[in-house]
């Protein structure tokens, strides 16, 4: 006979129920990018600092890997995440439901918790391209991204602000998914890449395929910033990559860290007391935060301002009332497909030293956000599945993109144990000013501890066609 429970010890069974679904919000997890992306190893530093510095009753994170900015999106109103990582243009646009949003209209939901890392457009043309500088674009082979990527929005913006079409450009058609590697092989003219910086793939690109960085300098590019609130000036630093000597210009982009105005206030009090404590720990351990300051961090945003992150909760932010600035190829229509599997990986597993851009690795289609994998793949989206323990500290090779691999698998109880000493060193090595320095940063997140409740949705991702 099955035995029961006294009816005495019911209501306590009841209490621990409850007491353990009250500590959901002290669980977040991030959506980021590929494994092999800025997004994804960025998201793994927040979780890193988190899981350490909130203490043993504080607050938990695990990282998702995702195809980018649209898939991370979604993935919040889903409520497959709590926090996302998303380009300034694609909030933007999400915020006032315009571009590829333009079917859902404005989100009101959305709140800005923190600006972190600049992305910058790079421009690559192919060593026999005869292409000179970016009026020599029309014509030629050249990558815009991937379709319903957020790496498209950033480059339909940038050419039609030129007073190009897509359609000026000669087919790119059956290239592959890793058709970045069209500039090693000639099948390619041009191409551009939306990263944070450095990057990987260009390293991989100007190095072993002798691709060159061209400047993106022109009056019609000046007028696209400065009529916007999302856009800004960029710059990718001298000596950076093989064969570069001098700095590029270029246009930027932000990643903003978003949730919506759900999200408890007093988890986001929580995250916001370790990342004011520790905001000196957290830009060491990865490149692409070098920079980051408290007044870089909390400026305005394409979306509101979270209430925990305002000085007077009481009153929301208002809604920014910024000029969109919509290319007609992103109009009704071009709504983002639903999103594929995608892997959410424990703790900070941010793998590989690499600074490329959030986006798919080879063999995938070009995402959004990043470029992808060792074999100069592509920009945001998902990458080969990656098989991590729950809790899992993944290490992840920072060796050549060829040799790209998931992140290392590592007992279910191991602990950060990294000291300063070896962060420090570990940042130094990652910003080795030369053309291998993309691959430098995510070592500093081998140490990452588990997170205490993993999503159950952790399945491993397919590649992606497109973020």
């Amino acid at each position: 006979m099955r035995p029961r429970i006294p009816a005495l010890l019911a209501p306590l069974f009841a209490l621990l129920c409850w007491g353990t679904s009250a500590h959901a919000s002290d669980y977040l997890t991030i959506s980021t990018g590929a494994l092999t992306g800025v997004y994804y190893p960025v998201g793994g530093a927040l979780c890193r600092l988190l899981n350490e510095q909130s203490g043993p009753d504080g607050l938990r994170c695990s990282v998702r890997s995702t195809k980018g900015s649209l898939a991370n999106l979604q993935d919040l109103q889903e409520g497959k995440s709590q926090l996302a990582l998303v380009q300034s243009d694609v909030l933007h646009h999400a915020v006032h439901g315009t571009g590829p949003f333009a079917d859902q209209g404005p989100n009101r939901a959305l709140r800005s918790l923190y600006r972190l890392h600049h992305e910058s457009v790079a421009l690559l043309a192919g060593e026999q391209s005869r292409i000179g500088s970016l009026g020599d674009l029309p014509g030629k082979r050249v990558d815009l991204g991937s379709v319903n990527g957020g790496d498209r929005v950033t480059i339909m913006a940038l050419v039609e602000a030129m007073g190009w079409q897509a359609k000026d450009f000669a087919p790119t058609a059956g290239l592959g998914a890793d058709r970045l590697q069209g500039l090693c092989d000639g099948s390619l003219d041009a191409a551009f890449v939306v990263a944070g910086q450095p990057n990987q793939v260009i390293s991989d690109l100007t190095g072993r395929c002798k691709a060159r960085l061209l400047p993106i300098d022109d009056a019609r590019i000046t007028g696209l910033i400065e009529g916007s609130t999302y856009y800004e000036r960029g710059r990718i630093p001298a000596n950076l990559y093989p064969g570069q000597t001098m700095a590029i210009p270029t246009l930027g982009v932000r990643a903003d860290l978003v949730t919506l105005d759900t999200l408890p206030v007093e988890t986001v009090h929580r995250l916001r007391r370790v990342m004011d404590e520790h905001l000196k720990q957290f830009t060491r351990l990865h490149p692409s935060l070098i920079t980051l300051t408290q007044e870089t961090m909390t400026a305005p945003s394409p979306a509101p301002s979270h209430a925990a992150m305002q000085d007077d909760p009481r009153e929301p932010e208002p809604l920014p009332d910024a000029p969109t600035l919509m290319p007609e190829s992103l109009q009704p229509g071009s709504a983002p497909s639903e999103a594929l599997p995608t892997q959410t990986v424990s703790g900070a597993e941010a793998t590989e030293a690499i600074a490329a851009p959030e986006g798919e690795t080879a063999p995938a289609q070009t995402p959004s956000d990043a470029a992808a994998t060792g074999s100069a793949a592509i920009l945001e989206g998902e990458t080969a599945p990656a098989q991590a323990p729950s809790g899992a500290a993944a290490t992840g090779s920072a060796a050549t993109l060829e040799d790209e691999a998931a992140p290392a698998q590592a007992p279910s109880d191991a602990a950060a144990t990294g000291s300063a000493a070896t962060l420090e060193e570990e940042t130094a090595h990652a910003q080795t000013p030369s053309g291998a320095a993309a691959t430098g940063s995510a070592a500093t997140l081998e140490e990452e501890t588990a997170p205490a409740q993993p999503p159950s949705d952790a399945a491993a991702t397919e590649p992606a066609a497109t973020p």
